[in-house]
């Protein structure tokens, strides 16, 4: 069904006359009488009697009004939407986000995202960085948080903040006595950490930095998110390292300090698929990037 010939049709009705009808559609007299012939044709009722002087229209006609404004309100809106989504300024956005980075950056970043787009939705799925590489090829996804590199080099990908990490000890602990620690006095101590599918290279690099400080990591426990980490370092199956001072949780027994000279470091980029990125994307990126901003 032709727009333009439902709203001559609404035009006619209103005026009630073709000649003001006409008028306010800008076509000739002739062209809106076409138009109004065809729709009848179209339909299959007549809709309005018409003589010289006067046009009324038929009961069919009285209805078809009716639905025929409503009709154009529904086109007015689906125009509307479709181009606010285009601009960004509505719809859903799905944000895939690593244990560490929900803590670390994804709050802020959520903040400044609202703030731009308060009409915007959030979905958010907790994913490993492995995860969100398969959920952005698929589409499962809009944009995550990952700890950079990722093995697609077809996503794109931005680092976005450093954190150091710090150590989580018992208060009783004799380390505890130190403002800060090396790597190298951390020999001999049981570590809770991260599983590696989390972070993998993040967990490589771990390993690699303790046995280049002279010792090899001891693990007694995986576990994650960083509460999970820091409650077992409470009850004292080993020590753990947390990312910045965003992932300090106050917990009775837990103490935490920082790593003097090369330490591990917690990446976080931002990643999402190249084509097609819509105004919701690149507002999320513009938020993650302010929000690394303050990771420490």
């Amino acid at each position: 069904m032709d727009r333009f010939r439902l709203e001559c049709f609404v035009a006619l009705a209103e005026e009630l006359h073709f000649h003001r009808a006409a008028e306010r559609c800008h076509v000739s007299q002739p062209a809106m009488s076409q138009q109004v012939r065809n729709l009848e044709r179209e339909l299959g009722v007549q809709l309005a009697h018409r003589t010289k002087r006067t046009v009324v229209l038929t009961p069919a006609g009285e209805v078809f009004l009716r639905e025929a404004r409503k009709t154009l309100r529904q086109l007015d809106l689906a125009v509307l939407l479709a181009q606010r989504t285009d601009r960004g300024e509505i719809g859903q956005l799905t944000v895939g986000v690593t244990s560490p980075a929900l803590y670390v950056l994804f709050p802020e970043a959520a903040r400044l995202f609202h703030a731009a787009l308060p009409r915007v939705g959030m979905i958010v799925r907790e994913l490993t960085t492995a995860e969100q590489e398969k959920a952005l090829r698929a589409g499962d996804i809009d944009v995550g948080l990952i700890h950079p590199p990722l093995d697609d080099t077809g996503l794109r990908t931005e680092e976005v903040a450093r954190a150091p990490f710090h150590l989580a000890l018992p208060n009783v602990h004799p380390l505890a006595r130190s403002e800060s620690l090396e790597l190298a006095e951390l020999a001999g101590q049981r570590f809770v950490i991260f599983p590696r599918q989390i972070a993998p290279q993040l967990y490589d690099t771990i390993i690699s930095m303790c046995q280049d400080a002279g010792f090899s990591l001891e693990i007694a426990m995986e576990a994650y998110p960083a509460q999970s980490i820091i409650a077992l370092v409470s009850s004292g199956v080993g020590l753990g390292f947390i990312a910045g001072e965003m992932q300090r949780l106050n917990r009775p027994g837990v103490v935490y300090r920082p790593l003097r000279g090369a330490g591990p470091q917690l990446s976080v980029g931002v990643a999402h698929h190249p084509d097609g990125v819509s105004p919701a994307v690149e507002a999320f990126v513009d938020a993650a990037r302010a929000a690394g901003r303050d990771v420490r």
